[in-house]
């Protein structure tokens, strides 16, 4: 008999967010219980992996598949159908490492802390089933569902401005979810697909004329994008970034942003790929929009917090370009980009937390030379900001060698624009190490501690995985090629 892990997967993690709602002061012990299973479930998926390739009707079959009959009401035909290939499995093993590093990270929450363990746990449920989900209206739920703990995380355990944020990131996220909802399901009855299965609207929808396939692919490109997010449907990140707990950002930044790059590639690229190569141009514009704009602006940072932010959205442009680029190797670049900085920015945005505990500011101008008082975190500092400069042998590296090497195949001298942009954001990572680390020492308080062990155990976890995936890449790309779009060009 078949296990049934992805239901199984799904399941371990509702169990876990119900059981920290009621378990009080153990909710910690519960959650981190949540976390491990749900991660050896992960690992399990992964060492099984075998891709199961194309059915014989030429519809990708996916593995770990599953598919019961949920709604058959007249017209409708909806399933809950979930299945994995080597595109949304790293982002699954994403979503378990981050979720455990976060609860690790948040052990000593004091405030409420059942409800914040439940929440973190109910956000990484969203975003588990966006990654599994193969039925539109199942896909929907999930993406609707990672909202609800956001912004409660944001508006109740935030900072002074949280309710405005909060109020902020819901309206502009929802905006698009709406515009994606509507999109898709106009691909779904325009095309005549017999349900909202992927399987039954991958061939119909690849088959609809060119003009419908265009203005979808728009459509599907802005309700998506502002998960991205692109430039100009971007203020409500730094907004959101700046507010949010920090186990808030973490998964923030580390997931939620994944969900609109994972959206586009699933539902746009795969079901429209005639839109998506008449669109390019469109494409390629706002991709280096989102480089330009995130590089200069985070280089004006005096906030720690707010430069990370602003770096998250130069990173995400450089995915855009990468997928943008319809080909194989632009496809694996992206998702494997998309892991990097899920890595990397949760180390950052740690960091950025940590900093604020530790000397009551994240005031790049206000502390300076921190490494005598503590190394700990001068440490994860200089690791965390050298990583997503993109250092040989740390994570980003291969990621972001591989996309400038696509967009050179793919669009020429163009990859002179997110090569300059990189090197710009090395000058922004360079100027605040000079400055944080070691620069004269001022701003420093008396109290002012080094990292508790919490603290310093969620981040050697992302350490270790930063320097492991940079020195062996292989271990994300060979999943990675598993996937229908790996036949691209």
């Amino acid at each position: 008999m078949t296990i049934p892990i992805l239901s199984l997967s799904l399941i371990t993690l509702l169990v876990g967010t119900v059981a920290c709602f009621a378990a009080g002061r153990w909710a910690r012990y519960v959650a981190l219980g949540t976390a491990v299973a749900f991660l050896v479930e992960i690992g399990w998926m992964i060492s099984q992996f075998t891709w199961a390739g194309f059915g014989p009707t030429g519809v990708p079959s996916y593995s770990y598949g599953e598919t019961y009959a949920w709604i058959h009401l007249y017209w409708l035909n909806i399933n809950y159908s979930v299945g994995v290939d080597g595109l949304s499995l790293p982002l699954l093993l994403l979503t378990g490492i981050l979720l455990l590093v976060t609860v690790v990270y948040s052990w000593e929450e004091k405030k409420r802390p059942s409800a914040w363990f439940a929440l973190v746990l109910m956000t990484c449920l969203g975003c588990a089933g966006v990654f599994m989900a193969l039925d539109v209206l199942l896909f929907f739920l999930f993406w609707e569902l990672v909202l609800i703990p956001m912004f409660f995380m944001i508006a109740y355990w935030g900072g002074l401005r949280r309710r405005y944020a909060a109020l902020k990131f819901f309206v502009y996220t929802h905006v698009g979810s709406i515009v994606m909802l509507v999109s898709l399901l106009v691909v779904a009855f325009y095309s005549h697909a017999p349900s909202f299965d992927f399987s039954a609207m991958y061939g119909p929808a690849r088959a609809l004329a060119l003009v419908p396939q265009v203005f979808l692919f728009l459509a599907m490109l802005f309700g998506f994008g502002i998960k991205f997010p692109i430039v100009p449907f971007h203020t409500w990140l730094p907004d959101a970034h700046v507010e949010a707990p920090t186990g808030g950002s973490v998964l923030l930044a580390g997931l939620l942003l994944k969900l609109g790059a994972y959206g586009l590639i699933r539902w746009g690229l795969e079901l429209l790929p005639q839109g998506l190569l008449h669109t390019q141009p469109i494409i390629f514009a706002v991709a280096f929009a989102s480089i330009i704009w995130g590089a200069f602006v985070a280089l004006g940072q005096r906030d720690l917090k707010r430069m990370v932010a602003y770096s998250s959205i130069n990173h995400m442009g450089i995915v855009l370009l990468a997928i943008g680029l319809y080909s194989s190797l632009g496809i694996t670049a992206a998702v494997l980009l998309m892991f990097a900085h899920g890595i990397v920015s949760a180390l950052l945005f740690m960091v950025a937390g940590s900093t604020h505990h530790a000397f009551g500011t994240r005031d790049l101008a206000t502390i300076r030379g921190i490494t005598p008082k503590t190394p700990a975190l001068a440490t994860v500092t200089m690791v965390g900001a050298l990583a997503s400069l993109g250092l040989p042998a740390l994570i980003s590296f291969p990621a972001e060698f591989l996309a400038l090497l696509a967009t050179w195949d793919g669009i020429g001298y163009w990859v002179f624009v997110p090569l300059i942009m990189l090197v710009v954001t090395a000058g922004f990572y360079l100027w605040m190490m000079q400055r944080m680390l070691f620069g004269p020492t001022s701003g420093i308080p008396e109290d002012a501690h080094d990292l508790s062990q919490w603290e310093a155990a969620a981040m050697a976890m992302l350490v270790a995985l930063t320097i492991l995936y940079g020195v062996l890449p292989g271990l994300l790309t060979n999943v990675i090629i598993h996937s229908p779009l790996f036949g691209l060009p």
